[in-house]
């Protein structure tokens, strides 16, 4: 921290300097006992945060500040990022960049990202990542799901901070996403010791520049980065005051067994082109849409559409390839696959034995997303997977060739899952989100609060769902109520929005959980059973559009009458089978 001559600075500068001095020398100050006395200081205000910036530069933390076995993390660059009124609008912050060093031979540092505002709400967040991560995130843009005008969490006066979890995958490429995984090392970072390694650093860091750490911690992530958030309420309850997940990948060892079982029989027939995928999704509407009361292009009573689907009435004649109106066996079996839990011969971690299928009404979506996107490209996927194959087929080939197989060259159609029975499971307790057992979060007055999107196809929606339910099973319905809460999204994609099939309109699917979790953690009061979701303008001054509730589970927001683009015209009721 740069800081005037001691001769020339007012007597209330002696105390803070020495304090500074004392933050960079924790052994000799007495280490945990002075982060103690630090939670009581003043936090520097504005001007002296922001000349202090740049001093954070070359700042250290030793392995023994990080509670993980760990090398020492250096701070490499520290730049104040001046504020920016026009839209998007940012506050002034410090950017801090570093490295968490590697303990073994071969594996890459951990780099992180944290964003101190000069004008701090003493609060932190931070981010997850997605995919099979490898890519810094900065955590300064906006967080999922945040509605076009919504403030960044920087502006919010949150510190934010964010890492790639120990690995490079720029160095890959997109078609070997999980080549990282031969090292030990990089895989158990990626699974979640980087998250909580990161986290520790980040807090000494904060105390050395705010000479304070933050009063409430915050974890707030999507897909990839949902799963970490439940395994920081899981693995490390203490670290964290609140976690928003939103389509979390809970069990990812069955998810990526998943991605197998409707890529194999791609090789024989199975690929699905986007003419009978249109097929698909407008059958599904068919059957489906109205049953929210509203002939809308949009399924949303999620539970109610699985039974009345029989997508034996799309086979074709004789079950072969006849034409783009129909489906053949093999096509049947990918969407079997797709839709169907996946079966494994053996329990992975907590005793799960399948991966639950996903729900109807997603199979087109805007982006792109969907059926073409996540499971068949509408050709025979690639040994070698390439950026034209779907996303899933990808995953699954990255997953079994160096998660499990540890072999560049494994010929995915031989899979067969028994013969890596004890791979996958050392995997699966690794990696998978599944622990019903959130008591010791509970306990230290942590709140959690959940989202999935029922048209969700890069994994399953009722993975949340059954996670959920295994957690009411372990603590009774009425302790869960205290400090969990999860949210269903009708026909949202896995990036978090939606559009009628039939018009091709945005529906509302924004909503700033972050605020929601922050209250619900500050002032004591439970998130409402109907969350409003927005659809703005992108524009400035990003007028709301429309509006509608997003339902707390087991509900959905079924039509009752009026103007279908208001939140009012609808009431959240159960959604049954």
């Amino acid at each position: 921290m740069t800081l005037m001559p001691l001769k020339n600075r007012p007597s209330r500068w002696l105390g803070v300097a020495s304090l500074i001095a004392c933050s960079t020398l924790l052994a000799a100050c007495g280490g945990g006992g002075w982060v103690g006395k630090a939670t009581n200081l003043t936090v520097p205000d504005k001007t002296t945060l922001a000349q202090a910036c740049a001093g954070m530069a070359g700042k250290t933390v030793s392995s023994g500040q990080i509670a993980l076995t760990s090398g020492r993390a250096v701070v490499s660059s520290a730049v104040l990022v001046p504020a920016v009124t026009t839209a998007p609008a940012f506050a002034e912050y410090c950017r801090v960049q570093g490295s968490i060093a590697p303990h073994t031979a071969g594996a890459d540092p951990i780099r992180f990202q944290l964003n101190l505002p000069t004008t701090w709400n003493e609060k932190a967040v931070m981010v997850g990542g997605g995919g099979f991560n490898g890519t810094l995130i900065d955590a300064v843009a906006a967080l999922r799901d945040a509605a076009p005008g919504q403030a960044q969490p920087i502006t919010q006066g949150f510190a934010t901070f964010g890492t790639d979890s120990g690995h490079d995958g720029t160095t890959y490429g997109t078609t070997d996403p999980a080549k990282f995984a031969l090292n030990d090392e990089m895989f158990l970072n990626f699974a979640h010791q980087s998250y909580k390694k990161v986290k520790d650093v980040a807090h000494v860091l904060m105390q050395q520049y705010y000479l304070r750490s933050p009063r409430k911690q915050y974890f707030y992530g999507g897909s990839e980065g949902g799963r970490e958030g439940l395994l920081m309420a899981q693995r490390y309850p203490q670290d964290f005051d609140g976690i928003v997940s939103v389509v979390p990948v809970i069990n990812w060892t069955g998810l990526f067994n998943g991605f197998i079982s409707y890529q194999l029989p791609q090789f024989s027939g199975g690929a699905i082109n986007a003419n009978k995928v249109r097929v698909l999704a407008n059958y599904v509407n068919t059957t489906c849409d109205a049953l929210d009361k509203s002939a809308d292009g949009v399924v949303s009573n999620y539970l109610a559409c699985p039974s009345r689907i029989n997508l034996q009435g799309l086979r074709c004649p004789g079950g072969s390839d006849t034409g783009n109106t129909c489906l053949s066996d093999a096509q049947l079996a990918v969407l079997k696959a797709s839709y169907g839990p996946t079966v494994l011969p053996f329990p992975l971690a907590n005793g799960l034995t399948t991966y639950p299928g996903r729900l109807y009404g997603g199979e087109i979506q805007l982006g792109g997303e969907g059926v073409g996107r996540w499971v068949t490209s509408g050709l025979v996927p690639n040994l070698r997977p390439t950026a034209a194959d779907a996303r899933g087929v990808i995953y699954g080939s990255s997953y079994a060739r160096y998660v499990i197989a540890k072999n560049a060259d494994f010929d995915i159609r031989t899979w067969n899952a028994l013969n890596f029975q004890a791979r996958i499971q050392e995997v699966s307790a690794l990696m998978d989100a599944t622990d019903p057992d959130l008591a010791a979060f509970r306990a230290r007055g942590g709140k959690l609060i959940i989202r999935e999107n029922s048209g969700d196809w890069a994994q399953s929606p009722m993975a949340g769902i059954q996670y959920y339910q295994s957690v009411v099973n372990k603590l009774t319905q009425p302790v869960v109520d205290e400090f969990v809460r999860l949210y269903v999204s009708p026909a949202s994609n896995h990036g978090g929005t939606a559009a009628s099939l039939t018009t091709g309109t945005e529906i509302p699917t924004n909503h700033d959980l972050l605020t929601t979790l922050d209250h619900w953690v500050t002032s004591g009061g439970a998130p409402s059973d109907a969350l409003l979701q927005v659809r703005n303008s992108p524009a400035a001054p990003f007028s709301t559009l429309a509006t509608r509730p997003m339902c707390r589970y087991p509900n959905y927001p079924a039509y009752v009458s009026g103007d279908v683009t208001k939140a009012e015209s609808y009431r959240c009721v159960a959604s049954l089978p």
